[in-house]
């Protein structure tokens, strides 16, 4: 992955309030993680990784470390399913497992993954969870968050087999929705990634204009024939699965004629749809 660094709450985490000091600012990052995901190979040979904790809070923590294999329910929710020999949490070392940050400190913990057995061909999934403690002498001075944040893990036995596409991808323009259907039928997870813009037609120039939009534009000041825009959830489609989206533009009333422009990649294979 290219260089990130996550602070606050991430993709798979949750945050609990309970009791301590009032002055907290909780609309601050609180935690920095790298990298937010590990994407590897196993086969014979051990691997090392490791995971770097900040802490961007004005007073010590405490956290623990929790290791769970994974998978999605039928609502596609995350799902911890029971450890074997065969799952990858039962592959890995961890170190260390509890440990307490200073403010502005840094904590690296390194993990080992040695499969028990010959892993079949293709993904193996983790979640490694950062649970910070409450401290018992925080009681009673306010409000405090204590954080579970959710580090993704996934590995992979080759041979390692690609194969999502996309089924079906209509707009309804009544209801102002992309419906798109992906199916994955490789043996690691996909993701699709990239966004979807709604232009007025008569100010439409194609879409490599559409592909410099900036991620973020500011209410009045926006580009010339400008109207909606929205991006793809990038969540994982895990292996043999499919997943269905309604996509919602937020169009303005009286628009008038206009484009909705698709664009992104599946697996870094380009997926471009214009709807007219």
């Amino acid at each position: 992955m290219k260089k990130l660094f996550l602070v606050a709450l991430l993709l798979l985490c949750s945050v609990f309030p309970r009791q301590a000091n009032a002055e907290e600012d909780y609309l601050k990052p609180q935690f920095g993680i790298y990298p937010a995901m590990f994407e590897l190979e196993i086969g014979n040979e051990p691997v090392e990784k490791s995971l770097i904790v900040t802490n961007l809070k004005n007073r010590p923590v405490t956290m623990r470390v929790e290791l769970y294999s994974w998978t999605y329910d039928e609502r596609h929710q995350l799902k911890l399913i029971q450890s074997s020999p065969k799952t990858l949490d039962q592959w890995m070392v961890l170190n260390p497992v509890r440990f307490t940050i200073e403010p502005g400190g840094i904590q690296t913990i390194r993990f080992s993954i040695s499969p028990r057995v010959k892993p079949e061909p293709g993904e193996y999934r983790a979640m490694l969870y950062l649970i910070e403690e409450s401290d018992p002498a925080d009681a009673g001075k306010g409000l405090l968050i204590t954080a579970k944040l959710g580090v993704g893990i996934y590995a992979y036995m080759a041979p390692v087999v690609r194969s999502p596409k996309i089924t079906d991808m209509t707009f309804n323009r009544a209801l102002s929705t992309i419906s798109l259907h992906l199916l994955n039928e490789g043996n690691v997870h996909a993701r699709l990634r990239g966004r979807y813009v709604a232009w007025k037609k008569n100010a439409f120039s194609g879409l490599g204009a559409l592909k410099k939009l900036p991620d973020i534009i500011e209410p009045g000041h926006e580009p010339s024939g400008y109207l909606a825009q929205g991006f793809f959830p990038g969540d994982p489609v895990l292996p043999k699965t499919e997943r269905s989206y309604n996509l919602k533009l937020n169009i303005p009333q009286n628009s008038g004629p206009y484009i909705v422009a698709v664009f992104g990649e599946l697996d870094g294979k380009p997926v471009e749809k214009l709807f007219q």
